[in-house]
């Protein structure tokens, strides 16, 4: 099955994005993303509308984190390729950064990072010792070590190791990153960069030179 999408190049996907109303409507609808908990807030009272706007949000936390990424490199392209547009670009950085953090904020980084390098760790001592069984000189000299190393237990005991020595080492600077994680995914900043990146987008679309965008090349 043919994909389209798959057989772009790097190129050709910063080359898409290098136009004044895609680049507004990504800032608008992205901005929305984030303006979005400003309408919760406001429509909590009013049943129904409240909560269909408590839906909203708890799907663009998950969705936000995709836009978020794409954001980040709409904004890379836009440095890159117009660095007049510094303003631009940063909204866009910046706004990304904001919906990213939104994801991790809610979840414990440390523990997931230690937790998915235990899994690896594990993996890889599996798929590095268990060949050597079928080496009957190793396993006369050392096949009772071999065969725990590749057991249930002994699975469990390495992965249990590198769990918390990696969850040790990394708790500190993810315990940071979570600080700021949980600051940029607060309402009031998030509903502040995301009514920022509509009104930028609205001028992008109306007056994109006041930014120092011009002429795509």
């Amino acid at each position: 099955m043919q994909i389209p999408i798959l057989d772009y190049t790097l190129a050709d996907i910063m080359l898409f994005f290098q136009n004044d109303w895609i680049l507004a409507w990504v800032m608008i609808l992205s901005g929305g993303l984030l303006a979005i908990w400003l309408l919760e807030n406001i429509t909590d009272p009013i049943p129904l509308l409240g909560s269909i706007f408590d839906l909203l949000v708890h799907i663009g936390t998950y969705v936000g984190f995709v836009v978020g990424i794409i954001d980040i490199f709409v904004g890379y392209v836009v440095w890159t390729v117009q660095p007049d547009a510094a303003i631009v670009a940063g909204v866009l950085i910046l706004m990304g950064f904001t919906l990213v953090m939104r994801i991790l904020a809610k979840f414990p980084l440390a523990l997931v990072f230690a937790l998915g390098l235990a899994v690896f760790g594990a993996a890889t001592m599996y798929g590095l010792v268990q060949p050597l069984t079928n080496n009957a000189l190793i396993m006369s000299a050392a096949g009772d070590v071999i065969n725990f190393l590749i057991s249930g237990k002994g699975l469990i005991i390495i992965g249990a190791i590198i769990f918390v020595i990696v969850y040790v080492i990394s708790g500190l600077v993810f315990k940071l990153i979570e600080l700021i994680a949980k600051i940029f995914a607060s309402a009031p900043v998030s509903v502040i960069i995301g009514l920022a990146a509509i009104a930028v987008g609205v001028i992008v679309i109306l007056n994109p030179a006041m930014l120092g965008l011009i002429a795509w090349p």
